[in-house]
């Protein structure tokens, strides 16, 4: 009996799926039989692109998501092995990456717009990969990459769609990690970015007051989520920002006043934000 069910739902499973596959089928040899006949070098390798296109349109038409998502993902990486190997786009290497790479980050951008559309979904995993891939996409466009501009983007862009999770979600839990990988990032750029600046004690300093600015930050922006002041962050983004001022100081005691300075604005800044927040606590009460 269990088998006779078994049966009947892959004979379902098939005919739900079988004009799929023959439209598939028929594409194929027709862009095949068109590409000897005209030679284009070019029609055989969009093969892939052509099928996606297709899986998309019966997912999007269907509402299923069983299609949607492995067709965006299809359009994307065959989109890319198109314009790296064919080279429709004649620049530089790098802008052809920038090209390949944006596109594949701009289909997961359109998986996630769908899947909340289409789906009523929020599909942060596909955001993610937007995210971070269209970070890497944009290096290609600087005269100069580095180690240090590839880590400065894809941690600013993890850390953006944590801010965008968390605050869509009203979770300090995910805007903590956004808060710290998007500091820690910008700390380790600012710190060795500059080829001149030699000084591993002020290098240091400079990353970890960094770090100590996301830990300060989760405990201001928390007010946002709860009516309590979130003051257990002040802990480790304290004791950060006393060892970080420390070695920046002692690394370059000539910039000392100049530090102070910088500190001072930026405590009045967070400061002024705090309040705002707390009046907009008090709103909600």
């Amino acid at each position: 009996m269990i088998d006779n069910d078994i049966k009947h739902e892959s004979k379902q499973s098939w005919e739900q799926f079988a004009p799929l596959v023959g439209v598939v089928l028929i594409l194929t040899g027709l862009l095949f039989l068109l590409d000897q006949r005209i030679k284009t070098n070019w029609l055989s390798l969009a093969l892939p692109v052509f099928i996606s296109l297709i899986l998309l349109s019966w997912g999007i038409i269907s509402k299923r998501r069983l299609l949607i998502i492995p067709g965006f993902i299809l359009f994307g990486l065959s989109s890319a092995f198109f314009i790296i190997f064919q080279r429709l786009v004649y620049y530089k290497t790098f802008t052809l990456l920038f090209a390949a790479i944006g596109i594949f980050s701009f289909s997961w951008l359109l998986l996630f717009v769908f899947l909340a559309v289409i789906r009523k979904t929020t599909a942060w995993w596909a955001l993610f990969v937007a995210a971070i891939s269209g970070a890497i996409s944009l290096n290609f466009l600087i005269s100069k990459q580095t180690i240090l501009t590839f880590i400065f983007s894809i941690s600013l862009a993890i850390g953006v769609v944590f801010l965008l999770w968390g605050t869509r979600k009203r979770a300090i839990g995910l805007l903590i990690p956004g808060l710290l990988v998007s500091t820690i990032g910008a700390g380790v750029f600012f710190a060795w970015n500059d080829p001149v600046e030699k000084n591993g004690l002020q290098q240091t300093g400079t990353m970890l007051m960094w770090f100590a600015l996301g830990w300060i930050l989760i405990a201001v922006i928390s007010k946002i989520f709860s009516r309590k002041f979130t003051w257990w962050p002040l802990i480790p983004g304290g004791v950060l920002t006393m060892v970080g001022a420390g070695l920046y100081i002692g690394g370059n005691p000539d910039n000392a006043l100049g530090f102070f300075q910088n500190t001072g604005s930026i405590g009045l800044i967070m400061f002024g934000v705090y309040l705002i927040l707390l009046k907009y606590g008090m709103k909600n009460k």
